[in-house]
């Protein structure tokens, strides 16, 4: 990460079994959350915690905020 190479980050956190970081990488440092939902889903399912979390903490706000109502239908969950 000290190279800037986040994609790279993400992906050897995923092989660590990290699910956690390399989710937060993709939200934060590549700023693409949807990539993030991506990974949660392929880990846990449609419904998992990790996924539930960056929902309502990073994807749905950033919907409200932008009127990005594509963004909010793609975080369309079963809770």
């Amino acid at each position: 990460m000290g190279k800037h190479r986040h994609e790279l980050a993400a992906a050897f956190f995923l092989l660590g079994g990290d699910a956690n970081s390399a989710v937060s990488v993709c939200t934060k440092n590549l700023g693409d959350p949807q990539l993030g939902l991506v990974v949660c889903r392929l880990i846990e399912g449609s419904d998992g915690p990790l996924g539930h979390n960056l929902i309502t903490r990073h994807i749905l706000p950033a919907a409200k905020r932008t009127g990005d109502y594509w963004l909010a239908s793609l975080s369309q969950v079963r809770y």
